[in-house]
């Protein structure tokens, strides 16, 4: 069984062990030679998953004084336009690799290929990009955690309940992908039934007035909320107590593993998430590979387990806010 004390299973063989050379070795630098300057492009610095993956990014990055000069981060705030800004600022301050986890695939198309265009090699982390302009991807598979989500829930269930789903944002990646895996465990049960969806865009405050108006208009006619991760499903929880629900009146489901969540198991109100490593340190401990011109893995594809109240107690650690 996976649990926090063999948390390194969590990442690849591939990419496990893959040492980084600290001093002064004569060798080929694909890239210009050492210290780079490594610029990180988020989506939004306003969500705990996202700050923690640009912060442990940076963490690493002190891990290696010889090898990195200076961590530049950007906050693009959850514009697509603002981060197409963002790189090429970034690219114009003359970076030696970008990190980037893209609030929108198609959206993002213009900054990838300005990226392309300058010769900058780029790691892509948590959202797919269109084509194939990165060195290097680290992410969950979206698609297998709405599947074992999805199971878990009918099993859990049967095949007769209603249910709400509480989206990301809009033409991510990971959201078209956890909803199509969760409801393709529920396809061909007549007795199943989606009452409604809505886009929270990964956030706890816009989940609260959705959950709000979906008790004024579907209070007594569902029994599970689905939502594409925790903090949405922590602000339905949140709407929940305060309309007088018990833990365990409906069956609830998320997605990321934090510290909140597991409490939330913990105290029976959450029934299931899923670990999803944010992948910041080991994202740049991939492109230290790549600019020193070592072999590095294209995909490195995270396993992420569903947390329950039977395993909980594995991962939890109330000094962590994320299992990494």
């Amino acid at each position: 069984m996976i649990n926090r004390r063999s948390i390194l299973s969590l990442v690849p063989a591939a990419a496990v062990g893959l040492g980084l050379a600290s001093g002064a070795i004569a060798q080929e630098y694909p890239y210009g030679a050492p210290p780079w300057t490594i610029g990180f492009s988020q989506d939004t610095m306003d969500h705990p998953w996202r700050a923690y993956m640009v912060t442990s990014a940076e963490a690493q990055a002190g891990q290696y004084p010889d090898l990195v000069e200076e961590f530049i981060y950007t906050d693009a705030g959850g514009s697509n336009e603002r981060q197409i800004a963002d790189i090429e600022d970034l690219i114009s301050r003359g970076v030696d690799l970008i990190m980037m986890s893209p609030r929108e695939a198609q959206a993002l198309v213009p900054a990838v290929e300005a990226i392309n265009a300058a010769g900058i090699p780029l790691v892509v982390l948590d959202r797919e990009i269109v084509g194939e302009g990165y060195n290097v991807f680290i992410g969950g598979n979206n698609l297998q955690i709405g599947e074992e989500l999805g199971r878990y829930t009918r099993e859990q269930m049967g095949d007769e309940f209603a249910y709400l789903e509480l989206e990301g944002i809009p033409g991510a990646t990971p959201t078209i992908q956890r909803h199509e895996g969760f409801a393709s465990q529920i396809e061909g049960a007549d007795g199943i039934v989606r009452l409604d969806a809505q886009p929270a865009n990964y956030d706890l405050a816009p989940a609260i007035p959705i959950m709000e108006d979906w008790l004024t208009r579907y209070r007594g006619e569902f029994q599970v909320i689905y939502a594409h991760n925790d903090p949405m499903i922590l602000g339905a929880i949140n709407v929940l107590r305060e309309a007088g629900y018990e833990p365990g009146d409906v069956f609830l489901v998320g997605v990321d593993g934090q510290r909140e969540a597991f409490e939330a198991i913990q105290e029976g109100w959450l029934q299931a998430t899923a670990i999803y490593a944010t992948g910041g340190a080991l994202g740049l401990d991939m492109a230290l590979r790549v600019l020193q011109g070592q072999e590095v893995p294209r995909r490195i594809i995270t396993e992420t387990p569903v947390i329950t109240p039977e395993n909980v107690e594995d991962f939890y650690d109330p000094d962590s806010q994320y299992v990494r």
